[in-house]
């Protein structure tokens, strides 16, 4: 294959390329429109205008990055990587283009887990649990449980790890998405006043009235709370160990041992608390990354990154009992307005119930 391709092989990612993949996987992005199995119309979050990507020998988008670099732009490394789910190391994520037998690869999901496969396969969505509804419509479906890993078909982001407010499609297949997401899926639709429905991107089968999706997304408006306005970089409630200070601004650095311990980058940059390993993060909604733990090396102030991209699982640190007891809590009564639309669990993402117990956290999310 590689000797009839239009550009040369590449055996490792440019520099150029390394930071449109950073920039895809740190920005929402919207898949309106499909075109075929290869092309794909697509909208950034905040922008008014659209720019369509064809994978082949070469990549196209219609953005002004690609035109001028002719390089794989933010956009094609967002349908590789978010879409395909491509690991941003594996070789065909950073190729000038793909010949025909290397994107049956990426479209059967060859690079992935049999068990990664199965879970992002749509034929078997129908073993996948629903849920009921209280005051389900006659004709309509049961909604399905989130499951672990399971994406929003518009922003391609997962829907559990970004804690979005979800709608689910009601006359359908049940699945769950992004109400915003949604919103942007409908105005892309140019819905007329005379048409009452939205198609659901998933299945093609009504999704819900327009109507009920304004409703849900005047609601949902209401669940966001000022801390999520704040600067990404701050990262809220979380204390130095060493100078106090509070919240960790920039990159934050946790011990992977000891349990709420974190320094500021100067701290860390100092050397304080030397004997445990440490992650980092800059943004506080990102992954953690590994930091080396041999400071001859490198500063700790670096970010190792191994093949694996350095994004490594860390746990959450446990809520004390005597934390969780001091929280305030109410139990849902009828006329609530947390039985309004769009309300739910910013956590579990599940719609809260008559007679449930609900608590408020210190940012004033009900969980």
């Amino acid at each position: 294959d590689r000797m009839f391709r239009k550009n040369a092989w590449r055996n490792t990612v440019s520099d150029a390329v390394s930071f449109h993949q950073d920039q895809a996987l740190n920005t929402t992005i919207f898949l309106l429109k499909s075109y075929g199995p290869t092309g794909f119309l697509l909208r950034e979050d905040g922008e008014a205008r659209n720019f369509k990507v064809c994978l082949g020998d070469p990549h196209t988008c219609t953005c002004p990055v690609f035109t001028k670099e002719q390089e794989p732009c933010k956009h094609i490394c967002w349908v590789l990587l978010r879409k395909f789910r491509l690991p941003r190391e594996h070789e065909y994520s950073f190729q000038h283009g793909l010949v025909e037998r290397q994107i049956l690869e990426v479209l059967h999901g060859l690079h992935q887990t049999k068990a990664h496969r199965m879970e992002n396969d749509p034929s078997t969505a129908s073993s996948t649990p629903s849920q009921p509804v209280m005051g389900q419509e006659a004709g309509s479906v049961c909604r399905k449980v989130i499951q672990a890993q399971d994406m929003c078909p518009i922003c391609q982001e997962e829907l559990l790890e970004k804690k979005q407010p979800v709608s689910y499609c009601r006359f359908g297949c049940g699945n769950n998405v992004h109400i915003s997401c949604m919103k942007v899926w409908a105005d892309h639709q140019r819905l007329s006043g005379r048409e009452e429905t939205v198609k659901c991107p998933l299945c093609r089968e009504d999704f819900s009235s327009l109507k009920l999706l304004q409703e849900q997304v005047k609601n949902t408006a209401k669940l966001f709370t000022a801390a999520e306005r704040e600067k990404p970089d701050r990262h809220l409630g979380v204390l130095c160990h060493s100078c106090r200070v509070c919240p960790v601004t920039g990159k934050c650095f946790k011990c992977m041992v000891c349990s709420y311990f974190y320094l500021c980058e100067d701290c860390s940059t100092k050397g304080r608390h030397p004997h445990h390993p440490f992650a980092s993060r800059t943004k506080r909604r990102e992954k953690w990354h590994l930091v080396p733990e041999d400071p001859s090396d490198e500063p700790r102030g670096a970010t190792f990154q191994p093949a694996n991209d350095s994004i490594i699982p860390v746990a959450a640190d446990p809520l004390p009992k005597n934390v969780l007891g001091c929280l305030p809590m109410v139990r849902v009564k009828s006329g609530s307005r947390l039985l309004d639309e769009g309300q739910q669990c910013r956590i579990c993402l599940q719609d809260f119930s008559l007679g449930q117990r609900v608590r408020t956290l210190p940012c004033h999310h009900k969980v």
